[in-house]
């Protein structure tokens, strides 16, 4: 449950309102009100900022929610926002319909810039259409595995040859950090050589300074539809010969379909799907095979299979987060069982499946709370969640 804290003058942002920040002076060149906003909110270790037409701006830290400015944001204002973050006809995009999604860099000093994931939606307000902002940052790498606390069980998965990985998990859920912080731990393992390609809107974390000691590769592409869409994307990597594919969201029946078949072809395939356990992701990855070619579909992706990982965001002892896990790992005799198994039973298979020979939700938070990372409070609201 998020918890909104009313602003007081010594919290808000302190540059609001000032002549010298202005939300925006030159689209696409000067920003000085956002800029300065975002500084400041990275500063308190936001993990989200909201800008929404007619409202206050708001941030998240640490699953609270604050105001940080004491005044509405108008639709002037969005607009030159929109205008500097996407382009100049972001506005008219949005206006018929279409949301937005792209990054925005800030610097934050001579050597560092901050890096911004952004979504723009249209939304409907008193006076008609209005705007929705999301920016949410993206660190310049992912915490290591040690510092996220991988189980070993999720790590193996960098040893597979062939099949689909699926990841899963509320937007928010830190889904891309574990990833792409797999990603990183393979193409730096000096012992494997792997050709990876991702598809990503946007991309998060640029790798292009990575230097694998292997001469392992990463060719990182940002989808931009509808000139490059997801499935398009994916259809080419039969063509690209990688051994790695990495595709940031599996939102439609298209990209399934073409996931699924790279996954047969001999390469790994690495997704995600938003769902809130790991029966929930099967049961909806399912839904996302199209209805012509779901039988078919169905059957390869029982084959196609290998590892499934949703994961949550609790609060730590302490202070901040600490990630809770739900895996299971699907081997031979799992897919024979699901390929003679009706589909529609898929998710009662797979959640005894966890409970017997993976990890469940349950099972991760009894291992939190043992470690004394989070407390009594947390654990129990976290268990009622899956009663």
């Amino acid at each position: 449950m998020n918890i909104t804290i009313p602003v007081t003058t010594d919290e808000r942002w302190p540059d609001e309102g000032r002549k010298a920040f202005a939300w925006v002076e030159e689209r696409r060149r000067n920003a000085p009100g956002l800029d300065s906003l975002l500084r400041w909110a990275h500063g308190l270790g936001a993990s989200r900022i909201d800008i929404k037409t007619g409202h206050p701006v708001t941030i998240k830290v640490h699953g609270v929610i604050r105001y940080a400015t004491c005044k509405a944001t108008d639709s002037l204002a969005l607009a030159d926002i929109v205008g500097h973050v996407y382009a100049s006809d972001g506005m008219a995009m949005l206006g018929v319909g279409h949301i937005l999604d792209t990054a925005y860099s800030v610097a934050l000093d001579r050597k560092v810039n901050l890096r911004f994931r952004i979504n723009l939606s249209p939304i409907s307000v008193k006076r008609g259409s209005g705007v929705h902002i999301v920016m949410r940052p993206i660190p310049a790498r992912p915490a290591s595995l040690d510092q996220q606390m991988v189980e070993q069980e999720i790590r193996d998965t960098n040893r597979l040859k062939s099949g689909m990985i699926l990841f899963g998990g509320a937007t928010g859920s830190g889904k891309t950090t574990l990833q792409f912080g797999l990603a990183i731990e393979k193409l730096m393992d000096p012992t494997v050589y792997c050709d990876m390609a991702t598809g990503e809107e946007p991309i998060e974390f640029l790798l292009d300074d990575l230097r694998p000691p292997s001469g392992s590769r990463i060719s990182q592409t940002e989808i931009r539809p509808p000139t490059l869409t997801f499935p398009t994307f994916t259809r080419s990597l039969t063509r690209r010969e990688m051994s790695d594919g990495i595709i940031t969201e599996c939102r439609d029946g298209e990209t399934m379909n073409a996931a699924i078949n790279i996954a047969m072809m001999g390469g790994i395939l690495g997704t995600t799907l938003h769902a809130d356990s790991v029966s929930l992701m099967i049961q909806r990855a399912i839904a996302l095979c199209p209805p012509s070619e779901r039988d078919n579909l169905v059957s390869a992706l029982a084959q196609a299979l290998r590892f499934c990982i949703n994961q949550r965001l609790v609060p730590r002892k302490g202070g901040g987060r600490v990630a809770i896990r739900e895996f299971l790992t699907f081997d031979r005799d799992l897919r024979r069982k699901l390929t003679r198994t009706e589909p529609t039973d898929w998710p009662d298979v797979v959640a005894n499946a966890v409970e017997a020979q993976g990890q469940s939700f349950g099972r991760a938070i009894r291992k939190l709370l043992d470690a004394d990372l989070i407390t009594e409070d947390t654990a129990l609201a976290e268990e009622r969640r899956d009663a």
